[in-house]
């Protein structure tokens, strides 16, 4: 009788086990440790992108501003002249002086912010990407001062209209000439002979007047208000670029 001997493989021991499974956990936490530092780097170098995009929104956002001061400025001289006629009895034998002050007076002030950047980091949820904390507190801050201006331009909107509409029963169009109706600014206008008032009830002149001043106040409060975000502006575009070392 053949007697048949069976080889029996060694176990591992627990240890073997033990290893294997520590080798794997350790590929897998490298694995991880590896695409978590990716993924930093890559939000990091968009965060950059975002920084250096808003810059050039707020360098946009400066130069609108001063555009805006400057008209800002003619438009206010323009109504106190405008005011100071309406109110002085004496002067209101000219009507074509008052039809010229009248066409000076009607600039139009608005400052146009730019959004670009401000909008895909709200909207996207991107403001968690913004890691510097005193950056984003001062774009917050922006934001704020940017919401109270558009609150001053629909109030100053709304009482030039209301000026608009007295002075539409004042003055008749047929004697203001524009040199080109497509840029009519205060220079292209001049007002042609034998003008005549619509109304010259002092009544409606003293409404005029009014309608008049609280657009002007109004427009004081925006002009002031203009100053401020600028520097606003200015001093966010320094942190930005000394935060994300951007030249």
């Amino acid at each position: 009788m053949e007697v048949h001997t069976h080889t029996h493989t060694s176990r591992k021991k627990w240890t073997h086990y033990f290893w294997e499974f520590l080798m794997l956990f350790l590929a897998v936490f490298c694995g991880f440790i590896a695409e978590n530092q990716r993924e930093h780097m890559v939000e990091h170098k968009r965060e950059k992108t975002y920084m250096q995009s808003l810059i050039e929104d707020l360098q946009t956002d400066t130069a609108r501003i001063s555009r805006e001061l400057r008209r800002g400025v003619v438009a206010r001289t323009g109504l106190e002249n405008l005011i100071s006629f309406l109110n002085n009895e004496t002067s209101k034998d000219s009507a074509a002086h008052l039809y010229k002050l009248h066409t000076r007076s009607g600039r139009v002030v608005h400052v146009d912010f730019e959004d670009r950047t401000s909008s895909q980091l709200k909207n996207g949820g991107n403001m968690r990407l913004i890691r510097n904390k005193t950056v984003a507190d001062s774009i917050r801050d922006y934001r704020g001062s940017i919401k109270v201006m558009e609150n001053i331009d629909t109030r100053l909107e709304e009482y030039r209209m209301k000026a608009i509409d007295i002075g539409a029963q004042i003055f008749h169009n047929k004697y203001i000439k524009y040199s080109d109706p497509q840029l009519s600014t205060a220079s292209d206008i001049s007002i042609l002979p034998g003008a005549k008032l619509i109304n010259d009830d002092p009544s409606l002149q003293a409404l005029y007047s009014n309608r008049r001043q609280l657009y002007l106040n109004v427009l004081n409060n925006y002009l002031s208000n203009m100053e401020e975000i600028k520097a606003e502006a200015t001093n966010l575009m320094g942190l930005i670029k000394k935060e994300y070392h951007i030249k």
